[in-house]
């Protein structure tokens, strides 16, 4: 067995950089912060490639094979659809931006997964999935509550006339931070649920809660609480059980008021934020126009900016499900369609439980995101890369290496004539 506490350390250090990749690190600066985001993934994808060919000219004992491979197709279908659509697209340039960067986030799944995979199997699971993306959200998270009390007016981000301060500030949409927060969540409840360090991981799952609060994201918080719920579910301890109830009822009136209603504007609660109203006008006037195929690739209209009648103007949906139907029409949106399903029933034909639960948590809040801001199938973002992990972890496998063994030959018997 080959176990290296450098080797999980780098296994850590580089999911954690890939997470920081998506973030605006230099605010002030739209090139640079664009150059360093492009140029650090294309390394860190690089990086992914060397460990995994190290790991694997120095220790043969296992090669790697495929399997469940219909998700992994039906997303390269889905990406296919979108390189052709970049001879119609409105924006074509912005099309293969955008298709060329959520194929470079492939690119790193792929090797990052058999990375993972393969030390995994030589080393007894020494960098566990739910151990590697923990620790990286970890120090993320930790870094955000530090950075609040350093730096509020980089860290917080001023909404409802300036009456509300959401965490994220100019650096990450408060929203995805969220989304983060609760993987983080997901993440400690797993290992709990795997009889992991209690001590760790009931740290991360109060760092988690405490991050979806500064959000003050609604969504975040209800995928929290829908997490919260399977894991107290799979756990089956009487005495968690009510411990969480009783929480939950003097918590949750407070949260409503505070992060559901905000500044006590129930019509802003009830149309998303003005997401209802777009989203009609979306269907309505853009969707009819180009309902085959749609604009193109991340494209939503004719031009730049979806003009909405009733609500705001925008270059996207606010919805995955809402931009693919745009950007691909229902062509596209009939294969991702599949695709879900394909990797839905790959999760739940699984033979191993803890795979089943970790990656059933994980859909949650990318699920929950994906209707309210970019999502699965939308721009470029870590949602995306946290759902091509998803389908490739089912994917990529090791199997014993069978080497030839000579054939021996045996002396002929001699027979009396």
């Amino acid at each position: 067995m080959y176990r290296s506490q450098a080797m999980l350390n780098k296994i850590v250090l580089l999911f954690t950089l890939r997470i920081l990749s998506y973030f605006t690190l230099f605010p002030d600066s739209v090139f640079l912060t664009q150059a360093i985001k492009s140029g650090l993934r294309v390394l860190l994808t690089m990086a992914a490639f060397l460990m995994l060919k190290s790991l694997r000219d120095k220790y043969k004992s296992h090669s790697l094979t495929f399997q469940n491979l219909t998700p992994l197709m039906l997303y390269g279908s889905y990406l296919l659809l979108g390189l052709l659509s970049v001879a119609w697209a409105a924006l074509p340039q912005y099309a293969l931006l955008q298709l060329s960067m959520i194929v470079e986030s492939l690119a790193f799944a792929w090797f990052f997964t058999q990375l993972l995979v393969f030390y995994n199997t030589i080393s007894d699971h020494h960098a566990r999935f739910a151990l590697v993306f923990g620790r990286a959200a970890l120090f993320i998270c930790i870094g955000f509550l530090i950075g609040m009390y350093a730096d509020p007016d980089t860290f917080f981000r001023k909404t409802h006339e300036g009456e509300v301060s959401r965490l994220g500030g100019i650096i990450i949409n408060p929203n995805e931070l969220g989304m983060l927060a609760v993987l983080l969540g997901v993440m400690g409840f797993a290992e709990l649920l795997d009889k992991r360090s209690r001590a760790i991981n009931i740290l991360t799952v109060a760092i988690s809660i405490a991050v979806v609060l500064y959000t003050q994201s609604r969504s975040s918080l209800l995928a929290f609480l829908f997490v919260s719920a399977i894991f107290i579910i799979r756990n089956g301890n009487l005495r968690l059980i009510i411990f969480s109830t009783v929480a939950a009822s003097i918590a949750l009136p407070y949260v409503f008021y505070a992060i559901i209603l905000k500044q006590g504007d129930i019509n802003e609660v009830m149309s998303m934020t003005g997401r209802l109203p777009f989203w009609k006008d979306l269907l309505t006037e853009g969707f009819t126009q180009r309902p085959l195929f749609g604009y193109g690739f991340m494209c939503i209209a004719d031009g730049e900016y979806f003009h909405s009648v009733h609500s705001y103007s925008a270059k996207m949906t606010h919805n995955t499900f809402a931009q693919v139907l745009l950007n691909l029409g229902l062509v596209g949106f009939f294969i991702i369609f599949l695709q879900m399903m394909a990797t839905f029933f790959t999760i739940v034909k699984n033979s191993e439980s803890n795979y089943r639960v970790l990656t059933g948590m994980m859909l949650v809040p990318l699920l929950i995101n994906s209707f309210t801001e970019f999502g699965i199938f939308g721009e470029s973002n870590y949602g995306i890369q946290f759902y091509q992990l998803i389908i490739l972890l089912f994917v990529v496998k090791t199997v014993p290496t069978t080497y030839a063994q000579p054939v021996q030959f045996s002396q002929p018997k001699m027979v009396a004539t």
